[in-house]
């Protein structure tokens, strides 16, 4: 039973994904099962060990005195009774657990899918039928670099030099931030 249960945890942690909080859950339970069947490994050997004492009579009652080894073992099967019952109870919890976080995990996938192809597309602009991938940012600095040979080329050293050259650029890059927010927060 305790190593069923220790094979079908095993088995459901490799079939899904679960949560951490889930794997925290059965890592805790094969613990615990395992730390259970090493214990009733040893009580087992110490059963097998023991001789049992056949119940005597009391002289004075007539009635029977069972030994200390019999009482223990009926003690022993009760409490082995209970480790059963709430092994039984524990797989049930387990199973119900993995259930519902599977529901809840596969009621998530359109979610997180559609996500993907927007984070897929956010650097895409739609020319007819066409997906075309743009990096806006390195088409400003483009810009910017043939806009500075032309200006270095036809000699116009004094619009390079004054102060609206660089805050043009700037302008220009904060436009390219703005477009990538703008698409990127679109539906």
């Amino acid at each position: 039973m305790v190593a069923s249960t220790v094979k079908k945890s095993n088995q459901e942690k490799t079939n899904s994904e679960p949560n951490p909080d889930i794997n925290g859950r059965i890592e805790y339970i094969d613990q615990s099962l395992r730390s259970v069947d090493k214990r009733l490994q040893a009580v087992e050997k110490r059963l097998s060990i023991k001789t049992f004492e056949p119940p005597r009579e009391d002289p004075m009652t007539g009635q029977e005195i069972h030994g200390v080894d019999e009482v223990l073992l009926n003690e022993i099967k009760d409490k082995l009774r209970e480790i059963d019952r709430k092994l039984v109870t524990l797989e049930k919890t387990t199973q119900e657990t993995h259930l519902n976080d599977f529901g809840s995990l596969k009621s998530q996938l359109p979610s997180i899918e559609n996500r993907i192809l927007k984070l897929e597309n956010v650097n895409k602009i739609t020319i007819g039928k066409i997906k075309v991938p743009i990096e806006f940012s390195g088409l400003a600095a483009a810009i910017v670099m043939f806009v500075t040979g032309y200006l270095i080329y036809s000699d116009h050293w004094n619009i390079i030099r004054s102060s609206y050259y660089p805050i043009a650029i700037g302008l220009l890059f904060c436009a390219v931030v703005l477009v990538k927010f703008i698409m990127t927060n679109r539906k």
